[in-house]
């Protein structure tokens, strides 16, 4: 019969993605994922079978409880879709008051050089935003609020890559002005035939 399982594998993995986000890959030692998540090594080789193996169930999670949470509540379900573009930029800004640790798929793609095997997940969850912004693009074209000759993929595209610049600016403590201009920028490249901007500057 087998050893009763004493800790939980979901608790585990949010203390794991915290830990990453914060620290990167490389960054984390076998002791900081013992002392965030609680698992001794054995536990940890005996669940994940290695520190690569955490990685990639801690970046799997992130990918399907955060990142497709977002991309639903501010692409997918907005009313507004435009409303819903701008919102998915200016909630990555608006962070609180503590350093934001920044979005763990984009520091994993940063870092994916040194991490090969996590390609697949980096481009699954870069898949899922531009299939967000692609969706809400194409909304936002059928209501009339952008031009009708609107290219949604490349729109899309280059929504994804001023978003992922973005998120590298945050985790670099670059100023919210600097920030928000990214933002009124990727507004802009829509080619909006209205202003959606709410007032979401400080």
């Amino acid at each position: 019969m087998g050893r009763r399982q004493l800790w939980d594998q979901g608790e585990v993995l949010a203390s794991a993605m915290q830990l990453f986000r914060r620290r990167g890959y490389l960054g984390a030692s076998l002791r900081d994922i013992e002392e965030a998540t609680g698992l001794h090594p054995g536990s940890l080789y005996r669940t994940f079978q290695s520190k690569d193996g955490l990685f990639h169930a801690a970046l799997e999670a992130y990918n399907e409880q955060v990142v497709q949470d977002r991309v639903r509540v501010h692409l997918l379900e907005s009313a507004d879709p435009l409303v819903g573009i701008r919102s998915f930029f200016t909630s990555a800004i608006e962070t609180g008051a503590e350093p934001d640790p920044g979005c763990l798929l984009t520091n994993t793609a940063v870092e994916s050089f040194t991490l090969p095997k996590t390609a697949a997940g980096v481009h699954h969850g870069l898949a899922v935003i531009e299939g967000g912004f692609a969706d809400a693009l194409t909304r936002a074209r059928r209501s009339g609020d952008t031009p009708p000759d609107l290219d949604v993929k490349t729109t899309a595209t280059h929504l994804l890559a001023l978003y992922q610049g973005l998120l590298v600016f945050v985790r670099a403590g670059l100023p919210r002005t600097t920030l928000h201009n990214v933002t009124d920028g990727a507004m802009a490249s829509i080619g909006s035939l209205r202003n959606p901007r709410k007032q979401d500057r400080p």
